[in-house]
């Protein structure tokens, strides 16, 4: 089982390479976890032999398959759990963020499962109310591929989140994918509108597919 620092720098590694990265320099990760290089280093190489990422010999890091799963398995976890406390509960949002980060470690696949349906559709998440032979998929919109039909499950409600609500984005919105930019941007379709995201915003948005 992976520790939560562990969790904590695939996490990061995943949402490095979300944006347009393909490679995370060693220096840099250690900065954005603010802990010392050489501690990181040293715990980088423990998961590089246990097959999470590979260390390029100018000490970059690019993430394996399996790390690359966990990574934004943890991330997943993040964005829904700061969702709800955040748009559910009214948190602050830097409040709801630090929150996420103390329970995602914690948490399990079903509960996320379970809360992603009551952020889409408060009070249908009971036992009754599951959907049988489905099982609720998020994914971040710059995950999406053109031409997905798709369907807002929560926003971040951080900094861009606001300008996004402005917009209609909300928990339950129809969108569609237009087209990726170069650099990881997206086009998308809300109603009648395009509206072209950077790659930060979109890695931000909650939504699952159509249909």
């Amino acid at each position: 089982m992976q520790s939560s620092f562990r969790e904590d720098i695939l996490e990061r590694l995943y949402k490095e390479q979300a944006t347009g990265k393909t490679a995370t320099p060693l220096g840099y990760l250690a900065a954005l976890l603010d802990r010392d290089a050489g501690e990181v280093e040293k715990i980088l190489r423990e998961m590089e032999r246990e097959g999470d990422l590979r260390i390029s010999p100018d000490r970059t890091i690019t993430l394996t398959p399996r790390g690359e799963e966990t990574g934004g398995k943890i991330m997943r976890k993040h964005r829904i759990l700061e969702c709800f406390f955040s748009e559910m509960l009214g948190m602050a949002p830097e409040t709801a963020a630090e929150e996420a980060c103390t329970l995602e470690h914690n948490v399990s696949d079903e509960a996320i499962e379970r809360l992603g349906r009551y952020i889409r559709a408060p009070g249908w998440a009971g036992p009754r109310g599951m959907r049988r032979g489905k099982r609720w998929q998020a994914l971040t919109l710059i995950e999406a591929a053109e031409g997905d039909k798709l369907v807002v499950s929560c926003v971040s409600c951080r900094g861009p989140g606001m300008r996004l609500h402005d917009l209609g984005l909300f928990p339950g919105t129809a969108i569609s994918v237009v087209r990726k930019i170069p650099g990881n941007g997206i086009v998308i379709r809300v109603k009648e509108s395009d509206i072209a995201l950077s790659p930060e915003i979109a890695a931000s948005i909650f939504v699952e597919r159509a249909g």
